[in-house]
């Protein structure tokens, strides 16, 4: 099977997963929650899913290692497990986001160097200008964001 379509299969399990846990939680909290709230809630979050499992495919293709090696590389700098890995386009850069603990360890797709880690509980705490980049630069997708003439 190709890697995108298992991205695309991985993306609706857990999107369906997500919908259902998230059903439950709402149901449990607020018995008087009307289904039309439910339903746009799962709608929302299967269209945002839908638009990341997208990019990731658009994105598996110009990636040289695995999500794997990713992982393995950053859980032997880190000395824990990572919980999760995601392949990202970080500012430009394509990089492997692995998640240890309070941790991202930002991941070169290319060349499977660390690139630098981030502490989650402490946003802003480098300057991005001084972040090395990645070996595989990927335009950047601005989401929402118009021309000066509103086009």
């Amino acid at each position: 099977m190709k890697p995108s379509v298992k991205v695309s299969l991985i993306a609706a399990v857990v999107a369906t997963m997500g919908i259902g846990g998230i059903t439950k939680m709402v149901s449990a909290s607020s018995p008087s929650t009307s289904l039309m709230a439910v339903a746009q809630e799962k709608v929302a979050l299967s269209e945002s899913s839908t638009d990341e499992a997208s990019e990731i495919a658009k994105l598996q293709p110009l990636a040289k290692i695995s999500a794997s090696q990713a992982r393995q590389t950053a859980e032997v700098a880190q000395g824990n497990k990572a919980s999760n890995v995601q392949l990202e386009n970080e500012d430009g850069n394509l990089v492997y986001a692995v998640n240890i603990g309070q941790n991202e360890v930002k991941v070169d797709a290319g060349n499977g160097k660390i690139l630098y880690t981030d502490n989650t509980a402490k946003e802003g705490s480098e300057s991005e200008g001084s972040r090395p980049r990645s070996s595989i630069q990927v335009a950047e997708v601005e989401k929402g964001e118009t021309n000066d003439d509103g086009k």
